[in-house]
C-alpha cells in the first residue's frame, strides 16, 4: 500500500522558499519585467503607406498586419510618427484600427488635417484628434502641435452597409 501522506508532502506541497519564488516569478512575468523593454517596433515590411506632412515634420503611417488568431485575417493601424522614425508601441498611439478596410489611402489635405480614405470599413478605434505631446516629453501645452484626424469614406451614402442594413460585399 502507497503511503499517500509522504506522496502529498513531497509532490503537492514545494517548500516554502520555493513557493515564494514561484510567486515571485509569475509576478514579474504578468508586470511585463519578462519582455526586453516592453516595446515593440513595426517591421518596415508591415508599413503599407507612408506620407509626409505638408510641413515636412511629421509621417502618417498606415500598417496592415497580421491579424492571427484562429480566423487569421489582418488589422490596418493608422499612426503620426516624427519624419523618418519608426512606428513603436506603445509609445505611438494608434488612431485607427480597421479589421476591414478596402481602398485604403491617408492623405494630408492641410498642415493639421490627415484624411482616413477607405471604400468598405469595419473600424474598431478610432481617435479624431492627435498631439505632438505624444512623440515629445515635457512638450509645453501652449505649444503642443495638433492635428485633426478625419474619416473619408468613398461612398456619400453608406461605407460598410447597404441602404436596407444588409453588410456591403467588398467586390462592390
Amino acid at each position: 500500500m502507497l503511503n499517500s501522506r509522504r506522496i502529498g508532502k513531497s509532490l503537492c506541497f514545494p517548500s516554502h522558499r520555493t513557493a515564494i519564488a514561484i510567486c515571485a516569478a509569475v509576478i514579474v512575468c504578468f508586470s511585463g519585467g519578462c519582455s526586453s523593454s516592453g516595446t515593440y517596433t513595426v517591421p518596415k515590411a508591415d508599413e503599407e503607406t507612408r506620407v509626409t506632412s505638408p510641413n515636412g515634420e511629421l509621417d502618417a503611417v498606415l500598417t496592415r498586419e497580421d491579424g492571427g488568431g484562429a480566423a487569421g485575417g489582418w488589422e490596418w493601424y493608422v499612426y503620426i510618427v516624427a519624419k523618418g522614425n519608426s512606428v513603436v508601441r506603445p509609445r505611438s498611439h494608434e488612431l485607427f484600427n480597421a479589421g476591414t478596410l478596402t481602398d485604403e489611402k491617408i492623405v494630408w489635405t492641410q498642415e493639421h488635417l490627415l484624411e482616413i480614405h477607405y471604400d468598405i470599413a469595419e473600424i474598431n478605434q478610432f481617435t479624431n484628434i492627435w498631439g505632438s505631446s505624444e512623440i515629445q516629453n515635457g512638450v509645453d501645452i501652449h505649444n503642443e502641435y495638433f492635428v485633426e484626424i478625419r474619416l473619408a469614406p468613398t461612398p456619400r451614402d453608406f461605407s460598410l452597409l447597404t441602404p436596407n442594413g444588409e453588410f456591403r460585399r467588398k467586390n462592390q
